[in-house]
């Protein structure tokens, strides 16, 4: 009997251990908030200059686990090598690996899960996908002036202006120092610290392509914060698709003259 009861209890913790090796690891307890996953780190890191042209392999990690089976590199906004698009992860699911070959000098851009369609692209096991995510980086070594990236040199009204007035100043113009894509913007605001939504705001780009204005009511005595591009969004690009660095500039207006 004592043998019965032993072999039975070996048979139970068999099973046991076989279900829990099937179960998604990623399984949340029953009382836990689902959230999409982000993207926490990468390598090379986002903006990075200097990379150096033998590295051998691009990595994205997860804040938590995720799907082997699904991943997203590549979107409309890329600027790659003639690479593959086979990954692997690490054992934890959370590191994503992809192996590249780069050339130096050059800038390159990755946009993950950039189509934004739901239960395409890196997702965790609930197939929640990770928002977009932009991987840009540059490689060590002389440039062509069309692998530049392009900067921003002026700005109305003036970076760090204490004293515009809201009753002249209804735009922000932005000049750069190339032609820029004139098909959207990378532009984002807070008003008195609270972000403003730009979705529908009217834009426009001089003849040359080289200034950006963006049509605005700004109220009196009220600071301002703009950033031009980010991991989210790289909306500023040069004509040669070439994203802009990430950039801030404020100023607070004044009560009306």
């Amino acid at each position: 009997m004592n043998k019965l009861l032993l072999t039975r209890a070996s048979f139970l913790l068999l099973v046991g251990s076989l279900a829990a090796q099937q179960t998604p690891p990623s399984a949340p307890a029953a009382n836990a908030t689902p959230t999409a996953p982000k993207v926490v780190e990468t390598s090379p890191k986002a903006w990075q200059i200097n990379v150096p042209s033998s590295q051998k392999e691009i990595s994205a990690t997860f804040d938590q686990e995720m799907h082997p089976g699904f991943t997203a590199w590549m979107g409309r906004s890329s600027v790659v090598g003639n690479w593959g698009v086979e990954s692997k992860i690490s054992p934890d699911r959370k590191t994503f690996s992809m192996n590249v070959s780069l050339e130096p000098g050059k800038v390159y851009v990755l946009g993950l899960n950039e189509k934004k369609v739901a239960g395409v692209g890196f997702q965790n096991y609930r197939g929640q996908s990770a928002p977009p995510y932009f991987l840009v980086f540059q490689t060590a070594g002389n440039q062509a002036p069309d692998d530049a990236p392009p900067r921003a040199v002026s700005t109305i009204p003036l970076a760090n202006s204490q004293d515009v007035d809201p009753t002249k100043v209804k735009a922000i113009t932005i000049t750069f120092d190339r032609q820029m894509s004139t098909e959207k913007h990378g532009l984002h605001m807070k008003e008195g610290g609270k972000p403003v939504d730009l979705s529908k705001a009217k834009f426009l780009y001089s003849s040359d392509g080289k200034s950006f204005t963006l049509a605005y009511e700004f109220k009196p005595s009220t600071p301002y914060e703009f950033e031009l591009n980010n991991t989210q969004d790289i909306g500023f690009t040069s004509a040669k698709r070439i994203p802009l660095w990430p950039a801030r500039f404020g100023f607070t207006t004044a009560q009306p003259r």
